[in-house]
C-alpha cells in the first residue's frame, strides 16, 4: 500500500519465531568439523537415490505440466521431464482457469480514515458459508493508519473488503490480530448476509487453495492479484526470480526497519497490491505481496511473504487469540542459526536446480527449550518433526528459515523431534514445548 524501501539484507541466523536470544550458553569449542548435510541424514537413514532425486523429492512440482507427466509416466512414458515438455510443447500455456479460481478468494481492501482512503488487498484463508464469517490474511501497513496529513492513527477503525466483481457492495471487516514485526494482519467479517450461502443464493467467495512455498525455482509462473491504487481487481503475470531471499523493509508504524522472508518476482507489483496473493500456474496461495523495489537501478521487481511463513503465522494469531491478546504466540528454541555452506544441485529428471544448506546452531541460550534438549553449538539441522497429539509433521532442514517457519505452528503441548548431526554422527533429541517461557509473543 505504501511504498517500501529496503536494502538487500545478509543474514547469518534465524529471526523468525523468537529465536535469538542475547544469552548463550557454554558450549564454545567443537571438537570434531561436521561434513553431513541433510541429504546425508537420508542415506542414513536408507534413501538410496542421488543427492539431486531426494532434494527433488522434497518438493511439490506444483505444475499443470508436471502432473501430465506423472500421470504419462504411469501409462509407461519412459523419457525424461525435459523430453515430455519438448513433445508437449508447452510454448503455449493457457493458466486462467487456476487464475479465475484465485480470484475468488481476493479481496480489495478500503481503510477509510478521517477524510483519506488508503486502498490495499487481501486472501481469504477460512470461510464459512453457514455463519457468513470469514478470515482474511493481508499486510500489517494495510490496516495499519499512518497519514501525512494526521500523523499515527494506529489500526483502522473503518475497515471494509469488496469480492471480485461485487461493484458497489462492501463489507465490514474487523482487526482480528496481527504481527507488525511479520508484516501480516488478520481481518474477520461476522456473520456477513452476502457471504451466507443458500440454494437459491450460491456464494462465489472461496477460501484460497494453499501451496509449499519452499517448493518454488526459479523461472516458475506466478501472479499477483490484488486491487492496485484502489481502481480495481487485476492480475499480473511474471516468473519467480529468487525463490527466498531476506530484504528490509520500513515497519508499518515508520519506526525503523524488519527483517523479513520473501520471494522475489518479476510480475507488476503497484501501491494497493499489498496485502493480495502472489498465485502459482494452478492457482494456489505462494506469497501474500508487500513490497516493491524503489532503489537506484533495481527495477520491476515485486516481494511477496512466502505462504509458509504467512499463512502458519495467520493460523497462529487466529488459534492464540485469547491468549495472545490478537498476536502471534510462537514457540521458541533459544538459539541462533547460520548457514555454515551451501550448494546448487541440479535434477535432471525434473529439470529443477535446487539449493542446500548446512545449517548449524551458532549459540544455545541458558534455560531455554533447547539447552534442555541437549542441543549444542556446532550441531547441523537435518530434519525436524511437530508431534501434536498423534499428528506429526516432517521437514527437511535443507534452508535455514524452515525450522523458524515449522515453530509458527507449534502450540503449548508439542513436542519437536530434531534430528542433527554432531561431529559426523547422527543423533535425534525431542524438545518438549511444556513451560509457557519457551513462547514469545510477537505483536
Amino acid at each position: 500500500m505504501k511504498k517500501k524501501k529496503f536494502l538487500a539484507a545478509a543474514v547469518a541466523v534465524a529471526l523468525a519465531g523468537g529465536m535469538v536470544f542475547s544469552f548463550a550458553g557454554c558450549d564454545l569449542l567443537v571438537k570434531k568439523p561436521d561434513n553431513n548435510y541433510p541429504y546425508d541424514g537420508a542415506v542414513a537413514d536408507g534413501f538410496t537415490g542421488t543427492e539431486a532425486e531426494w532434494l527433488a523429492s522434497q518438493y511439490d512440482a506444483g505444475t499443470r505440466e508436471h502432473r501430465l507427466y506423472e500421470e504419462a509416466k504411469q501409462e509407461g512414458y519412459t523419457g525424461s521431464y525435459i523430453e515430455f515438455l519438448k513433445e508437449l510443447g508447452t510454448g503455449v500455456t493457457d493458466d486462467s482457469a487456476g487464475i479465475n479460481r484465485a480470484l475468488t478468494s481476493v479481496v480489495a481492501i478500503e481503510n477509510v480514515y478521517r477524510q483519506e482512503t488508503a486502498y490495499g488487498s487481501g486472501v481469504i484463508i477460512s470461510l464459512d458459508k453457514t455463519s457468513g464469517d470469514a478470515f482474511i490474511v493481508t499486510n500489517y501497513h494495510v490496516v495499519y493508519c499512518v497519514s501525512s496529513r494526521y500523523g499515527t492513527l494506529g489500526i483502522g477503525k473503518d475497515l471494509r473488503v469488496g469480492l471480485y466483481g461485487g461493484t458497489g457492495r462492501t463489507l465490514s471487516a474487523s482487526f482480528y490480530g496481527g504481527a507488525m514485526e511479520y508484516d501480516i494482519a488478520v481481518l474477520k467479517v461476522t456473520g456477513s448476509e452476502y457471504l451466507r450461502e443458500t440454494a437459491e443464493e450460491p456464494v462465489y467467495a472461496t477460501a484460497a487453495q494453499i501451496a509449499d512455498s519452499d517448493s518454488l525455482t526459479v523461472g516458475q509462473r506466478a501472479y499477483a492479484l490484488g486491487n492496485p491504487d484502489g481502481e480495481g481487481f487485476s492480475a499480473t503475470g511474471g516468473i519467480v526470480s529468487v525463490e527466498a531471499e531476506q530484504i528490509e523493509i520500513t515497519r508499518a508504524d515508520n519506526n525503523g526497519k524488519i527483517n523479513l522472508l520473501e520471494i522475489r518476482t518479476d510480475a507488476a507489483v503497484n501501491h494497493g497490491n499489498s496485502g493480495g496473493g502472489l498465485f502459482d500456474a494452478s492457482g494456489r496461495l505462494v506469497g501474500i505481496v508487500n513490497a516493491r523495489s524503489e532503489s537506484t537501478g533495481v527495477v520491476a521487481f515485486g516481494y511477496a511473504i512466502p505462504a509458509n511463513l504467512a499463512i502458519p503465522l495467520a493460523r497462529n494469531i487466529i488459534d492464540n487469540d485469547s491468549s495472545a491478546g490478537g498476536n502471534a504466540l510462537v514457540a521458541r528454541l533459544g538459539v541462533t542459526m547460520k548457514v555454515q555452506e551451501g550448494k546448487g544441485v541440479y535434477d535432471e529428471s525434473s529439470g529443477k536446480y535446487f539449493i542446500e544448506e548446512k545449517v548449524v546452531i551458532d549459540t544455545v541460550e541458558m534455560r531455554s527449550a533447547a539447552n534442555a534438549a541437549g542441543l549444542k553449538r556446532g550441531d547441523t539441522l537435518i530434519s525436524a518433526t511437530l508431534n501434536r497429539a498423534g499428528n506429526s509433521q516432517t521437514v527437511q532442514l535443507t534452508r535455514l528459515h524452515k525450522l523458524s517457519n515449522l515453530l509458527m505452528q507449534a502450540r503449548f503441548g508439542d513436542t519437536l523431534t530434531l534430528k542433527v548431526s554432531r561431529e559426523g554422527k547422527l543423533t535425534e533429541t525431542t524438545v518438549n514445548f511444556n513451560d509457557a517461557s519457551y513462547f514469545a509473543t510477537i505483536r
